[in-house]
């Protein structure tokens, strides 16, 4: 069983979440053509966070505690899917 705070997992995370963020900013650097232009530019706002938010992801399991880190993300998640 892989146990939430196994650096592995989060690695695999960071990496499906870096594929995801590479794949959608390319998608909306390329394809993405609203009739709004600001809608362009909130992508690519929300594309630079989605890279930066894979970067923490990858620093998680070098934390001091990283259960808290599992904790949140767990929450934050929760919330997520709620919404």
């Amino acid at each position: 069983m892989v146990m939430p705070t196994d650096p592995m997992l989060w690695h695999k995370v960071a990496a499906v979440s870096g594929v995801a963020a590479l794949g959608l900013g390319t998608y909306g650097a390329h394809m993405f053509r609203p009739q709004n232009p600001r809608y362009k530019e909130i992508w690519q706002t929300a594309s630079l966070y989605h890279l930066v938010h894979t970067a923490a992801l990858l620093g998680a399991p070098m934390t001091k505690r990283p259960n808290i880190v599992s904790i949140n993300t767990r929450i934050l998640l929760l919330l997520l899917f709620l919404i």
